[in-house]
């Protein structure tokens, strides 16, 4: 083998490792893991999941909707749709992972957030990984006490059960057949598959492996 085929198969070696997604962050692709929301990001705009505080005529109560992501990746952004009736309008948002059939280990949380009046976006700084096949929840909270907020509710069906609470972090799981889940949209960083990577590094292994046998033999 001459010198210039061997730096080639060594330049194509390790390309093929650096493009098969060894680097995630390279290889990222925004992936919409969980949507309830209808066309035109639409709603419901008369009814909603009450988020209150223990001032509130209706004491304290917090919501929680779950989802199974399809694709692994790192949580990029969560989008739901609030509403303000009176308080602070502020309210506690997390992402946890499942316990039981009830919210459990927050993966990361997003506090004293003002309700827009609309469609909320959360941007993930965090970036949990969040796993195919496995169960998580997004959960609303009451910020303080003056809190009077509400959590819209979905106009395409879906009613696959809830969560509620009456006391901070006492929830409670509201099996299916339920009313309509509040309406949000989660979105991940999907990254490729490791499968696919550790076999172009072993591809690239070899064809180093073949040219210093090579060198070897000359």
């Amino acid at each position: 083998m001459t010198r210039s085929l061997q730096r080639t198969v060594l330049a194509v070696s390790f390309g093929l490792v650096f493009s098969s997604g060894c680097i995630p962050e390279a290889g990222a692709i925004p992936v919409v893991v969980a949507n309830s929301f209808g066309a035109g990001n639409t709603y419901l705009t008369t009814v909603g999941w009450g988020v209150e505080g223990t001032a509130s005529a209706a004491g304290y109560r917090g919501q929680a909707e779950w989802f199974v992501p399809g694709t692994s990746g790192t949580l990029s952004t969560i989008q739901l749709a609030m509403f303000r009736s009176g308080g602070s309008g502020r309210s506690n948002f997390y992402i946890t992972q499942d316990n039981g059939g009830i919210p459990g280990t927050i993966l990361e949380s997003y506090l004293n957030v003002l309700s827009p009046g609309g469609l909320l976006t959360l941007n993930s700084l965090a970036q949990p990984l969040l796993q195919s096949g496995l169960e998580y929840w997004i959960c609303a909270e009451p910020a303080d006490g003056t809190t009077v907020s509400g959590w819209y509710e979905n106009n395409q069906g879906h009613a696959n059960g809830f969560a509620f609470e009456r006391s901070e972090w006492g929830w409670s799981a509201i099996g299916s057949p339920a009313p309509p889940s509040g309406v949000f949209r989660v979105t991940v960083n999907s990254v490729p598959e490791q499968t696919s990577s550790a076999l172009l590094l072993l591809l690239a292994t070899g064809c180093g492996w073949l040219v210093r046998r090579r060198w070897c033999w000359n």
